[in-house]
């Protein structure tokens, strides 16, 4: 059976407008592998190096002074553009491969040099990828198969395939595409993830270093996760369950409620015999050199297709969890002047927030997110919208109240007690100090006492004795 990917007609109308204004474009291709063999593509967005708002400038040639062939483009530019993405697309999302559009009908034919290009493009940008993958904003490891997708304005029509990396090049396959007219059906899942955890810093150096030490944490949550237990409106629920026949039952029950405007409710269950008995690499520490303390909700919301399963509702729930987590980290780590600080220094850092926006119209548009810090204005969520995702958003467009900040009282107070328990600790290492030199000083004028009084009894037996 070959592969199916699934546009819409406005994927169609964006494709046309990119080559027509810019000759040539590219960019990245945002989706869900729906099913075996099967991807429903959400969102394409143009890489922003080029602004389709203003007229390319001109060579000799007519064509711009931006790439208008495959091996011109920048690789690197479109690694970054895919790294990027990844931190604001939900869990149930993934950036599934690359997209070229061009008035030039060689780009989509199969022998030309384009795809030649497009192999080594390819190859390229995976390896970058499985380079950054040490990065926390990223997967263990990148995928290995992506979509490409080749589209002529001047023929209106397309050439999807599937690239396959192995070490020593890659191979594309055959695929299909179609698009589609009537708008793809999800199922909106929500769930709040509330951490208030305690992790050991490991490190035997003076000088820790933070994104390190951030890093280990990272990988004990993604543990607790996968020992999980998470609950659909509150019950349990059968992995292999198609999402289309639990969503029927529900309605089907005249005493539900639950499925107004297809949206579910996911809670998230952590009880200690699961971490005992599932997780992997349980924590075992005998020595550590501080602690990390987490405390906070990490608000997640996902779409899901009809042919899901419930098992991968659950999974995208908790990747979408670790991604929230991950990204608010590496913001955080970037804004660092120095990673590396003493074991002895106490932080107290509040993390940005998850703001929403929506990338689709209706009644429940699915939302990509971005993240800004306390002060911060959304103006930085609407242009990097624009930026990475080729999106024109607005402010007053944006959610940004589904996660609250933290109580400037409750902040300060923390900030308080944890700077007294420090000066406590201090207070008690200097009257520890204290008390042991006045041992001392009472022990050596006790020596100097015994001393005197041993010469003075044996003089007076001496004189005794003449």
């Amino acid at each position: 059976m070959v592969a199916i990917a699934l546009l819409s007609k406005s994927d169609q109308e964006y494709l046309q407008k990119c080559a027509t204004q810019l000759h040539f474009a590219y960019g990245i291709i945002i989706g869900q592998k729906a099913e075996p063999g099967k991807y429903v593509i959400v969102h394409l967005a143009k890489n922003g190096d080029e602004d389709v708002d203003l007229p390319m400038p001109t060579d000799d040639s007519g064509l711009g002074h931006g790439p208008h062939k495959v091996e011109q483009i920048d690789m690197q530019a479109l690694t970054n553009q895919m790294i990027s993405a990844f931190k604001m697309i939900p869990g149930s999302f993934d950036v599934l491969g690359v997209f070229v559009t061009s008035v030039n009908a060689e780009i989509i034919n199969e022998h030309s040099a384009e795809f030649k290009s497009a192999k080594r493009l390819l190859f390229d940008v995976h390896n970058l990828l499985k380079q950054g993958s040490a990065s926390i904003t990223l997967k263990e490891e990148p995928n290995t198969e992506y979509l490409y997708l080749a589209y002529s304005s001047s023929t209106k029509t397309a050439v999807c395939k599937m690239y396959n990396y192995v070490s020593n090049g890659g191979t594309f396959s055959p695929m299909d595409y179609r698009f589609v007219e009537k708008p793809f059906e999800w199922f909106t899942f929500e769930c709040n993830y509330e951490m208030d955890d305690v992790f050991p810093v490991v490190a035997s150096d003076e000088k820790i270093n933070i994104e390190m030490q951030f890093h280990n944490t990272i990988e004990w949550v993604r543990d607790y996760l996968q020992a999980s237990e998470i609950f659909i409106q509150n019950e349990t629920v059968e992995d292999s369950q198609l999402l289309e026949t639990y969503v029927k039952r529900k309605r089907s029950n005249a005493k539900s409620t639950a499925c107004t405007d297809d949206c579910f409710k996911a809670s998230i269950f952590l009880p200690i015999k699961c971490l005992i008995s599932k997780c992997v690499n349980p924590i075992q520490v005998r020595e550590f050199n501080g602690t990390i303390h987490f405390q906070g909700t990490i608000t997640s919301r996902i779409w899901c297709n009809p042919k899901n399963t419930l098992a991968d509702v659950k999974r995208f729930l908790r990747e979408d969890i670790m991604r929230s987590l991950t990204a608010r980290i590496q913001v955080y780590c970037d804004g660092l002047t120095d990673p590396n600080v003493s074991n002895e220094s106490i932080f107290i850092s509040e993390p940005p927030r998850r703001v929403y926006f929506s990338i689709s119209s209706g009644n429940r548009p699915i939302q990509f997110s971005e993240y800004i810090f306390r002060g911060e204005a959304p103006t930085v969520a609407v242009a990097q919208a624009k930026q990475i995702l080729d999106l024109d958003i607005t402010v007053d467009s944006i959610v940004a109240d589904w996660e609250g900040l933290a109580e400037d009282d409750a902040f300060n107070e923390e900030t308080a007690n944890s700077l007294d328990t420090s000066k406590q600790k201090v207070i008690k290492h200097s009257e520890r100090v204290a008390a042991s030199r006045e041992l001392t000083r009472a022990m050596y004028m006790l020596g100097i006492a015994v001393a005197l009084l041993v010469l003075v009894v044996s003089v007076v037996v001496q004189f005794i004795l003449k």
